[in-house]
């Protein structure tokens, strides 16, 4: 090759990188700028759905990953065993959202019939332009009567 043709492929090559660099980029800010209600809502439907018996639509939410860990009847299982107490949740609110890139985690506060508050976070993952769980960790039990941080309005 002479210095002409390998300084045109040198070049392709660099405006392909700096494309696919540019279109990613783009991807990763959309995902990173969806609104925090859409990862609520994941979140909030399958805990409605575990509250109401309902594992197979509360499984439906979660991401591939957790699927190859978990078939239906052992996640099941696990909602039942793991995380008995979230399932009497009187009221449920959520926290500050952090988002990286094509994941995201969500604070989730559950506010116990015995006054006790029940924190977790739930880490979530854009599967081809949808959120699904991508698993749930129980943080603290807070007792009854202590002040959570943040402003009362």
């Amino acid at each position: 090759m002479n210095r002409k043709t390998r300084l045109l492929v040198l070049a392709l090559l660099f405006a392909v990188c700096l494309g696919a660099t540019l279109i990613q980029r783009q991807r990763e800010q959309r995902r990173a700028s969806a609104p925090s209600n859409a990862l609520y809502d994941v979140v909030w439907t399958q805990i409605r759905a575990i509250q109401a018996g309902d594992t197979q639509m509360a499984y439906q939410h979660v991401s591939t990953s957790f699927q190859e860990k978990f078939n239906a009847e052992s996640f099941a299982e696990y909602a039942r065993t793991e995380h008995p107490g979230l399932t009497r949740a009187e009221r449920v609110e959520f926290g500050a959202v952090r988002f990286d890139g094509s994941r995201a985690t969500v604070q989730v506060f559950f506010f116990l019939p015995d006054g006790d508050v029940v924190r977790c976070v739930y880490r979530l993952v854009n599967e081809r332009d949808a959120w699904k769980i991508d698993g749930a960790r129980v943080l603290q039990r807070l007792p009854s009567g202590r002040r959570l941080g943040g402003m009362r309005a």
